[in-house]
């Protein structure tokens, strides 16, 4: 559950370090978006979910050069916190974009017109019964 100095505290570190990710020379060229930011209620850890616009940069690298940084960029965000700790950067990729996409690309695949509605689900008997409310028939000898 999130307090709402945890939350703060993410949207602070959200946005200073959006600033230091594009003041960054070895990350020029790459788009990086910082979906979220989760900072544990300890304060000790700062979960950052971050996409990749496609790039031919792999994300491998990318993550290694934001790895290669995080200690300068703790240091700095530690500046603007004005708190007891500095939470550690943990950068997670933000898998949901590209969940998304794949919903979208199976939608797509049904090929339904707009407009268009599914053809009703197929219910066992008893699923039957359940939906309309009813007892269901009683098995015959």
């Amino acid at each position: 559950m999130s307090t709402r100095r945890t939350i703060r505290v993410s949207e602070i570190i959200r946005k200073e370090l959006a600033n230091l990710i594009a003041r960054t020379r070895t990350l020029e060229g790459q788009i990086i978006t910082i979906s979220s930011v989760e900072t544990a209620p300890d304060m000790r850890n700062a979960f950052i979910y971050i996409s990749v616009l496609e790039t031919e940069v792999p994300r491998e690298k990318t993550m290694a050069e934001l790895l290669k940084h995080r200690r300068e960029w703790q240091r700095e965000l530690g500046q603007h916190l004005q708190s007891k700790f500095t939470p550690a950067l943990q950068f997670r990729f933000d898998e949901s974009i590209e969940r998304g996409d794949r919903v979208m690309e199976i939608l797509t695949d049904l090929k339904l017109p707009i407009g268009e509605k599914l053809p009703p689900p197929v219910l066992t008997d008893e699923e039957e019964h359940e939906a309309r409310g009813d007892e269901p028939d009683e098995p015959r000898p």
